[in-house]
């Protein structure tokens, strides 16, 4: 299979996923304060980690799926894919993932990187990674510098308890969840100050 296919080459795509995007992110912030749009909540925190391994991907079918999403985009929001990457290789490090690919074939598109630059893949070189589905009904953003990825449901689909039950390794923001942040911090004082900006921020009482 030709994967190289499922990157965003033309510039008019992606633009309008660009759109989306910045329909339900602000982009501009980073955790721990709160990237979604009002339109999110329900939110539930997993390991930044799991999300560049193929197991991560049965999670985004099932979620596409319940959504009647025919892709996953899966987005660099840094390193900039305008400025650094599309100016460096021509392309954009944005991905729209088919639901019919296999695990296999989601790690190889991360693992997949410029012909003159391997090191410059997603799974490599990505410190905010978004996921999302183009019907806007749920979005991942993931931040490799604190370990963690935070889900958010669109309104319309808080209650879907099919969508729900795909989410059952997902936690709500609790110990477990701060104890992959707190791994992240030198300091006991910024540690604090962002796991109480977070919880603030994304926890269920929001």
């Amino acid at each position: 299979m030709n994967l190289e296919k499922f990157f965003i080459k033309d510039d008019n795509e992606f633009e309008l996923l660009k759109e989306k995007v910045m329909t339900i992110f602000n982009e501009k912030i980073n955790l721990p304060e709160q990237v979604f749009s009002q339109e999110f909540g329900n939110f539930k925190f997993e390991e930044f980690d799991w999300a560049m391994s193929g197991e991560f991907w049965k999670t985004l079918k099932k979620l596409a799926v319940h959504t009647n999403d025919e892709f996953v985009l899966t987005a660099v929001i840094e390193p900039n894919p305008v400025d650094y990457f599309h100016k460096e290789f021509k392309y954009y490090n944005w991905i729209k993932m088919s639901i019919d690919l296999s695990t296999d074939n989601y790690f190889e598109l991360l693992e997949l990187g410029p012909e003159e630059s391997p090191a410059d893949a997603v799974l490599y070189n990505s410190y905010t990674v978004v996921w999302l589905s183009p019907s806007m009904k749920w979005a991942i953003w993931g931040e490799r510098e604190y370990g963690i990825c935070v889900i958010g449901l669109n309104d319309t689909v808080h209650h879907n308890s099919k969508l729900l039950s795909s989410l059952k390794s997902w936690r709500s923001i609790d110990s477990t969840v701060l104890s992959w942040i707190g791994a992240n911090f030198m300091s006991e004082e910024s540690r604090q100050k962002f796991v109480e900006t977070i919880f603030s921020n994304y926890s269920q009482g929001n």
